[in-house]
Parts: structure tokens; C-alpha cells; sequence
């Protein structure tokens, strides 16, 4: 930012030393041509006006120019003398008529710029004089002629002459010159700390934020003091923080997520070694019923693996989708069949009474993957009557499946987190009916995959229902001949 701004300095300094100095006769010479030009259209569009003496000596005065109009013979008509060594008054008969001469018939100007000598007027020898005295040398100028035909009032052509001197610029351009150090000494020196100003106050939010986002990595982010002094760095020391807090919450939920799964597969190992070791050590105890338990949490356990299994694939996008028609109603009732036979003994009832038999396009293993699920977490959660509703409902070209419980509800900031990757509610953790708790990150992906609508509808002692809506289908035997 310095090296630019010092740069942008240079430029402009260059840019003045340019057009001030090294520019300056040429602009000179080209502003006093368009003087004299402007002079002489002036005079012609005026030529038949009366008082055209006065405007001639007017415009003399303030254009520093002398004027001629001579008739074709060369006689003066109107004159002004107004400069010192003026050309066209000094001019001898021959060279004036010359100029006449080659002056274009079409009425255009003619311009011309030539150097001109003018003779010392005084015994002046700059050798008789100590320190810095002009010059004993001839004086040099540039004078410049213009020249133009005219129709006058009676028809007759005359001639328009304007001389001026270009006068030099020396003592101008040394003050200028000596302006211009003072003023690039003093710019280059502002813009030097005017730099430095501009990039510790731009940069320090930058370097405080760069050094507090490195606590990332342990998960922790302290917004820097400096970090708000623009709206930019506000707004980013923000995103760090949010950040900061989401990989906080994911770290703490990862966690839970590993104790509640540990306690999960925990309770049915030791169920399946105490078991094991009362029937090695106690005569008698090899009982139907006790080699029942064991093959029943020796089948839970396989179920939390493939749970855990079928997670990690989904999250990773390792499961692909194969949408098909399939009995959806069908595959429901035989859902409620198979978790109705585990369940009874506990006193929980599940209520499906569809009344019609529905098809929709899916994936069907995973869509009863999806319903097993959602049952198993209406089960876990339901209320004391221990009772589950499911509805079936189609609406359109849509079937919608909902799966509600009796329990104590979702409360209103809860409810958007539900979905979320390892998220679980702030109730103390209840070991599952059926599954392994991470049904609701199971269900998001597949539904995510089918790119189905899905949704929640919870109210704080009443319930929570889930819901899902597939594609309808018809039924195939309908349209075989």
C-alpha cells in the first residue's frame, strides 16, 4: 500500500514537472496561435462595422498583438502598433507584398512561426558587470504572422495582418521550477507517512485477525480488539466467530454422539456376557429363555453396527439411490408387523389404518429404512400411553407419511437443530427402543438423496410428528394385460 501510494505520488509529480516545465513553451505557443486566430475571425466577421478602428486597437491591447489591413495594393487601411519589434510595420515593400501574395484566395488563414534576431539597442557588455547579469548576446524570440484575405463593404479584397512575439519563458519556468522541488519534496514526504498512516491502520485488523483465527484450530476464537474498525473485518471476525462456535458444537456433539452409541453397545454386551457366564457357571441356567435374551441383544448389537455403518456411507456419499415404484402402503404394514412383535410386550401401540393401498416411487429398501427409523424414534420419545399414529395421506402427485408420538414435544429454538448432523435435544438421553439414535441423520440424507420434501410439526405437551412425501406411483398390476 505504501509502495501504490508513493507510486500514484510520482506519477502525479511527474505528470506536473511534465506539463509545467517540459510542456510549457509548446502550450504557450499553441494558446497564443489560438489568440491570434480568434483575433483575426473576429475582425472579419466585424469588417464592416464603423467602429472598427476601435475594436482593432481593443483587441491589440489585450491580445499583446499589432494589426495591418492594407488594400490590394499594399496601401494601409487601418493600423495598430502595439508590441515592440513588430514584424508587419517593420516589414520592407517587398517582403509585404510577398506575404500578400502567397495569403490563400479561399479566405483561410495563413499561420506562420519563425525565429527573428532583434538588435541590442544599448552598449550593454555583461563583462563589465560581476555576478549573474544577462547575456551580452543578440536576443532571440519566435514572432508569429497571420494572414488572410477579406471582402470588404464595396466589394474590393484587402489584406488582414497580425504579428505577435512570442515572448520567452525563462523566468517563468525557473520559478515554476523551483516550486515544484518544494512541492515534490514536501508530496513525497506526506505521501511517505500518509502511507505508512493508512497501512498500519489497514493492516493491524488484518494481522490481529490472522493471529486470533489461528485459535481455530483448537476451536477457539477470541474477536480481536482492532477486529471491527471496518465494516469488512467486522463482518469477517463475525463469520469466525460463528465458525468458531459451530465447530465448538459439532466437537461437544461428536462427543455425546460417541457416549450415547458407547452406552448403546455397551448395555447389550454386558447383557450378553452375564448371560453367558450365568449359563457356564450355574447348572441349569442353559435355558431356552436365557439363550433367547442373548440372540436378541446379539441382534440389536448387529443392528447399531449396521446403523453406524450406514451413517458413515451416507455422510461420506458413498449410497446411491435406485427410485423404483414399490408398494409404500404394503411396505408399511409389514414395518408395523415386524417392530409391533418387539414392542407389544412393553405395552407400546402402534396405529396404522390406512385406507387405501398407496404406491410411490423410491428407493424402497431405504424408504423402510426411513419409516423404521422415524418409528423407532416416535417409540423412544412417545408419552406415558405409550401409543404411535401414523398417517397416509396423498396429496396430489405426492403421498405424504407421517409418524407421530404422544410425548413432551420439541421446543421452538430446538426445532430447526433437530436435523442437524449429531445434534440431540437438550433431554437427558434415553437408550433407544429400536435403533441406534441416529435415525433423524439417517432419515435427512436418504430423503436429501430422493430430494423428497420432509419436515417436523412439534408442540410442547402434545407431540411431535415427522413427516416425509414421495412421488406417487401407480400400481403396476393395474396396467399388466
Amino acid at each position: 500500500m505504501m509502495l501504490y501510494l508513493v507510486l500514484f505520488v510520482a506519477l502525479v509529480i511527474g505528470l506536473l514537472w511534465l506539463f509545467q516545465i517540459v510542456l510549457l513553451d509548446d502550450f504557450y505557443r499553441w494558446d497564443k496561435t489560438n489568440q491570434v486566430r480568434q483575433a483575426s475571425d473576429t475582425l472579419v466577421s466585424n469588417i464592416d462595422n464603423e467602429q472598427l478602428r476601435h475594436l482593432i486597437d481593443r483587441l491589440a491591447e489585450e491580445n499583446d498583438v499589432c494589426v495591418l489591413l492594407l488594400d490590394e495594393s499594399g496601401k494601409t487601411l487601418l493600423s495598430s502598433d502595439d508590441i515592440r519589434f513588430c514584424l508587419i510595420h517593420r516589414m520592407s515593400t517587398r517582403d509585404l507584398n510577398w506575404w500578400l501574395s502567397i495569403t490563400p484566395e479561399d479566405g483561410s488563414v495563413l499561420t506562420e512561426l519563425f525565429n527573428v534576431q532583434f538588435p541590442q539597442m544599448t552598449q550593454y557588455n555583461s563583462r563589465s558587470f560581476r555576478g549573474k547579469v544577462p547575456p551580452t548576446e543578440v536576443s532571440q524570440r519566435q514572432s508569429l504572422l497571420c494572414a488572410r484575405r477579406v471582402t470588404m463593404v464595396d466589394g474590393s479584397t484587402a489584406y488582414l495582418l497580425l504579428n505577435a512575439i512570442i515572448t520567452p519563458l525563462d523566468t517563468t519556468v525557473s520559478t515554476l521550477r523551483s516550486q515544484l522541488v518544494l512541492i515534490t519534496i514536501a508530496v513525497l514526504l506526506g505521501a511517505l507517512l500518509l502511507a505508512l498512516f493508512i497501512a498500519r491502520r489497514v493492516t493491524r485488523p488484518i494481522v490481529d485477525t490472522n493471529a486470533a483465527a489461528r485459535a481455530l484450530s483448537r476451536g477457539t476464537y477470541q474477536p480481536p480488539e482492532h477486529g471491527g474498525t471496518y465494516r469488512e473485518m467486522a463482518e469477517l471476525n463475525g463469520t469466525l466467530s460463528r465458525a468458531a462456535e459451530e465447530l465448538s458444537q459439532v466437537e461437544r456433539l461428536q462427543h455425546e454422539l460417541i457416549a450415547n452409541i458407547s452406552h448403546d453397545l455397551r448395555t447389550p454386551l454386558t447383557m450378553i456376557g452375564g448371560y453367558a457366564e450365568v449359563m457356564r457357571d450355574i447348572p441349569g441356567e442353559a435355558t431356552p429363555e436365557n439363550l433367547q435374551i442373548i440372540i436378541d441383544e446379539s441382534s440389536r448389537l448387529t443392528s447399531l453396527v449396521s446403523e453406524v455403518m450406514d451413517f458413515s456411507k451416507l455422510q461420506s456419499g458413498g449410497v446411491t439411490m435406485e427410485p423404483a415404484p414399490f408398494a409404500l402402503t404394503d411396505n408399511i404394514n409389514a414395518i408395523v408387523s415386524r417392530v409391533s412383535k418387539l414392542t407389544e410386550k412393553d405395552g407400546y401401540r402402534i396405529e396404522y389404518a390406512p385406507e387405501e393401498q398407496l404406491w410411490a416411487l423410491g428407493d424402497a429398501r431405504r424408504i423402510d429404512q426411513v419409516v423404521y427409523n422415524l418409528l423407532g424414534n416416535a417409540l423412544t420419545y412417545t408419552g406415558e400411553d405409550k401409543r404411535v399414529i401414523i398417517t397416509q395421506e396423498q396429496r396430489g402427485d405426492a403421498v405424504r407419511i407421517g409418524i407421530r408420538d404422544t410425548g413432551k414435544g420439541i421446543s421452538a429454538e430446538e426445532l430447526p437443530l433437530i436435523w442437524n448432523r449429531y445434534y440431540r435435544t437438550k433431554e437427558t438421553h434415553r437408550r433407544a427402543i429400536i435403533g441406534s439414535g441416529l435415525g433423524l441423520s439417517i432419515v435427512r440424507s436418504i430423503l436429501e438423496l430422493h430430494g423428497a420434501d420432509y419436515g417436523v410439526e412439534s408442540e410442547q405437551r402434545h407431540g411431535t410428528c415427522f413427516w416425509f412425501e414421495l412421488p406417487a406411483a401407480a400400481d403396476p398390476s393395474e396396467n399388466a394385460p
